[in-house]
């Protein structure tokens, strides 16, 4: 399964921290980490002094921020492994999974045993499919081969562990099934004792081993967790996984709701429509799924739109059979289309929601669905009960908001949310699902832009067919209450080009709510001249030729990465087979284990490190130095190394450890997993050596040419989702539109802002837009380690096209930014007087206007 770029970056930060942990310890770790700009950034209210418990003193515990929906449970299953070699030094680890609730456990646990879920696809690719998974109830069924011989899981609730009495619990009971654990234990020190020897107690087996501790929704378990708790089982590290993380957490990094969203992990925005009557919104959100079958019979995949109802409680009006009632008798909806799930009726619990011959259509529930009910096809959501107080609407949303194979519809349609609520005063549920939103991980900017509203929508209402500047009031009102701008006959309103937002909230506030709210909506779309509507809404194309480059006799787009998949390089060429004492060194000192230094930093070995000693020492008699390579090897495999280059390098590394700087055997055994770090660097720096190759015979050998017919094009929608500039300074110019600017670096008061002002305010520009960095959906250039994304582009009156890079005057000679102005001159090079590169530097005497001014003037002559 490939992960998605925000996964393998919550992974890159783990990878960093725990290496970071073996140099400075996790504490000293963790600030740094959270102190790199970026990351910083992210965390905002978040970044906290680092907690450590008494308890635990050695054991690095960090938390992961993910919102709802971006698959907290892949990324925990792929940082197994990289807790494992990276800071616990174990070939298979033992881990202890914590899930909130027992229903939560069978399903992960079930999960995890299935060989084609992706949950155990990801773990099987780590330890070469050597993994055992174990619910709780499993527990007295674990043999000492399994842990020996595999990774192993066991899937438990965190009250298993946390009962106050636990001589009643049975994870503390002494059990005749462990004994075999606890023959040949290398130390019972710290073991809760059964008169002279440790209890045969799975909490002991734990303590033993030292389990890497997984907490899903660590939210809830800051305070069940105990210290007390956390002693008895050891854990050699402990990484937390939840969308709304507590200061006492220690989050380490925090993933943001729009990267979920431009990953197409989630449905977004939500489209929210108020209703002051129930029947109103039943009625308007089963029209909204037939428009939604309807989109998705358009699909190469198989989608059927599913409608979740919230009833109200036994209690109030619109009970369970009330709705079911009002779908059938007057909604004609046949019954077999109709599930209930509440906790007397489980009608869902048998279902495959995704097989196309199942015939459910509308799902009703009271409180919240069943924990871990996930189904993807949920698009809908009809809430009946008090949006304000019920929590149960909060964890409903987040059921709708998942995806279908995360992957984005051809139908717009597809790619949103839905939600029908019940208000008693309309206007006040989108600061309540905003609020809402919050408690799934997103931050309040992200929240609002995320939901969309949207008035109720009533075929019979005559105002969604009558022309786009009409609107026919239901409210009598006077003539001498409508504001000169809008013309009025007969109770008709009639918009003009000099109608503003201000006229129309003067009629609002003497109509009723729900009609106000119809006619702000019905203003906010109405027909602008053509002249005033952002290029990209008024179907202007605007394209950049795109560098091509010929590899093998075809022609493809220039990236980094086709490039270098046409060149071949050899690891020994860029790589010597050596490690001499400076890169890599281990020293044994008696009685206090050994000592590991790497590239000058020294590796810190805790009393922990006497725990890994134990089991290497018994396998040293099945080792030798060909058993050495083979592990490297298997542990290192490339896709883009052969296996018997890898094998070459290997044994030609180890021949030199072994032979010329005498470097004992054993001694190379205990130190695999940092052999085995230090060997992944050096691979690492010597592809990026190669790709530089690759990019120098790029530049100055391989045929180059612009593509003009189908060249990276700016669309309507590109960046919708991030957060638009929303500043004092209103552009005219944007090819989006002054209310859809991505964000500029440094805001208003930076200079990158005063080039975008400099765009802006140049005559010969007819518009430009803001290409965001790292963005599928942005236009980029090839560079020697990846891409390179200009800040800006513009599109000229003469019909040219400007593409500008802004660098402040403290990078202007770096070499990262004469490596993009030379790509930058090479495309304009190309394009034959079409394009135009400029890389705008703050000078004294030269202002940025300036240097667009003679940047275009300069072209032209």
């Amino acid at each position: 399964m490939q992960l998605k770029k925000y996964q393998q970056n919550c992974l890159d930060i783990l990878q960093k921290y725990f290496e970071q942990c073996r140099i400075t310890g996790h504490a000293e770790a963790f600030r740094q980490i959270t102190a790199i700009p970026e990351i910083a950034d992210r965390l905002v209210h978040l970044k906290n002094a680092y907690t450590v418990w008494e308890a635990i003193p050695n054991t690095p515990r960090v938390c992961i921020q993910v919102p709802t929906g971006g698959g907290k449970t892949i990324i925990a299953a792929s940082a197994i492994k990289i807790a494992a070699r990276t800071w616990c030094e174990k070939e298979y680890p033992l881990v202890l999974w914590f899930v909130p609730s027992d229903v939560i456990r069978r399903q992960t646990a079930e999960a995890l045993k299935a060989p084609a879920h992706p949950y155990r696809a990801a773990l099987s690719a780590q330890f070469d499919g050597r993994v055992r998974i174990f619910d709780l109830d499993e527990k007295f069924t674990i043999r000492p081969a399994d842990i020996a011989e595999n990774a192993c899981v066991i899937v438990a609730t965190i009250q298993s562990f946390v009962k106050e009495d636990t001589s009643k619990y049975n994870v503390y009971r002494d059990n005749e099934n462990l004994e075999s654990h606890f023959t040949n234990a290398p130390d019972q020190a710290g073991m809760e004792l059964g008169g002279s020897r440790p209890k045969y107690s799975f909490a002991n087996l734990l303590y033993m081993h030292r389990p890497i501790m997984i907490v899903d929704e660590a939210h809830k378990a800051v305070t069940d967790l105990s210290q007390e708790t956390q002693r008895r089982i050891r854990p050699a590290a402990i990484l937390e996984f939840t969308a709304t993380p507590r200061p006492a957490n220690n989050t380490l990094y925090s993933v943001r709701a729009a990267e979920l969203q431009n990953e197409e992990m989630i449905k977004l925005p939500i489209v929210l429509v108020e209703h002051t009557r129930w029947e109103q919104a039943v009625d308007e959100a089963i029209a909204r799924l037939s428009a939604l079958e309807r989109d998705a019979a358009n699909e190469e995949e198989y989608i059927r739109p599913l409608l979740l109802f919230q009833a109200q409680s036994k209690d109030k009006d619109v009970t369970v059979e009330v709705l079911k009632n009002y779908l059938m008798e007057n909604a004609n909806i046949p019954e077999n289309q109709i599930k209930i799930a509440t906790g007397e009726q489980k009608e869902l619990d048998a279902l495959d929601l995704f097989n196309p011959e199942e015939p459910a259509r509308y799902i009703i529930t009271v409180e919240a669905l069943k924990e871990g009910w996930d189904c993807s096809f949920a698009y809908i959501l009809c809430s009946l009960a008090n949006i304000k107080s019920d929590t149960s609407v909060e964890q409903l949303l987040g059921r709708v908001m998942r995806m279908p194979f995360a992957r984005n519809r051809k139908a717009t349609s597809l790619n949103k949310a839905y939600a029908y609520v019940v208000s008693p005063q309309f206007g006040i549920a989108a600061g309540i699902i905003t609020e809402k939103l919050n408690k799934k991980g997103f931050n309040d900017d992200e929240a609002r832009l995320g939901l969309q509203q949207e008035p109720p929508q009533n075929e019979l209402d005559p105002n969604w067919t009558a022309p786009a500047n009409e609107f026919i009031l239901r409210t009598k009102i006077e003539k001498k209450d409508v504001p000169p701008s809008i013309q009025w006959n007969n109770n008709t309103l009639f918009f003009t080009p000099q109608t503003t937002e201000a006229d129309v909230y003067a009629i609002c506030a003497k109509i009723a709510p729900d009609e106000a709210a119809s006619l702000r909506h019905k203003f906010s779309n109405y027909n602008l001249p053509a002249r005033e509507k952002p290029p990209a809404y008024a179907k202007e194309v605007f394209r950049i030729p795109r560098l091509m480059v010929e590899l093998d006799g075809e022609l493809y787009f220039a990236e980094s990465g086709v490039i270098f998949e046409h060149f071949d390089w050899n690891i020994a060429d860029y790589a010597p087979a050596r490690l001499e004492k400076q890169d890599f060194d281990i020293t044994e000192i008696p009685g206090k284990g050994f000592q590991i230094q790497i590239d000058g930093d020294r590796l810190r070995c805790t009393a922990n490190g006497e725990d890994r000693l134990a089991p290497f020492m018994a396998e040293l008699a099945l080792w030798d130095a060909n058993n050495l390579v083979f592990w490297l090897d298997r542990n290192l495999q490339q896709q883009d190394i052969p296996q018997s280059q890898m094998l070459e390098w290997l044994r030609r590394i180890t021949a030199h450890l072994l032979e010329t700087r005498r470097i004992p055997l054993h001694t190379l055994m205990i130190a695999k997993f940092a052999l085995l770090s230090k060997l992944l660097a050096v691979i690492t720096a010597a592809r990026a050596n190669a790709r530089g190759k690759s990019y120098e015979l790029f530049r100055e050998m391989y045929r180059k040419e612009l593509d003009f017919e189908t060249g990276f094009e700016f669309k309507r929608g590109m960046y919708e989702i991030d957060f638009p500039y929303c500043g004092a300074y209103k552009f005219t110019k944007h090819f989006l539109g002054n209310t859809n600017i991505p964000p500029i670096d440094g805001g208003e008061k930076g200079e990158e802002f005063q080039c975008a002002q400099a765009l802006d305010a140049e005559p010969q520009v007819q518009y430009w837009v803001r290409n965001i960095a790292g963005k599928a959906a942005s236009f980029r250039l090839p560079t020697s380690t990846d891409f390179f994304y200009p800040d800006f582009a513009a599109k000229l009156h003469d019909g040219r096209v400007l593409i500008v890079e802004y660098k402040g005057g403290h990078l202007a000679t770096s070499d990262d930014t004469k490596e993009k102005a030379m790509i930058g001159a090479l495309w304009e090079k190309l394009s034959r007087g079409k394009g135009l590169f400029l890389l705008a530097v703050q000078k004294e005497g030269v202002s940025i206007e300036r240097q667009i001014k003679q940047k275009i003037s300069a072209e032209k002559a």
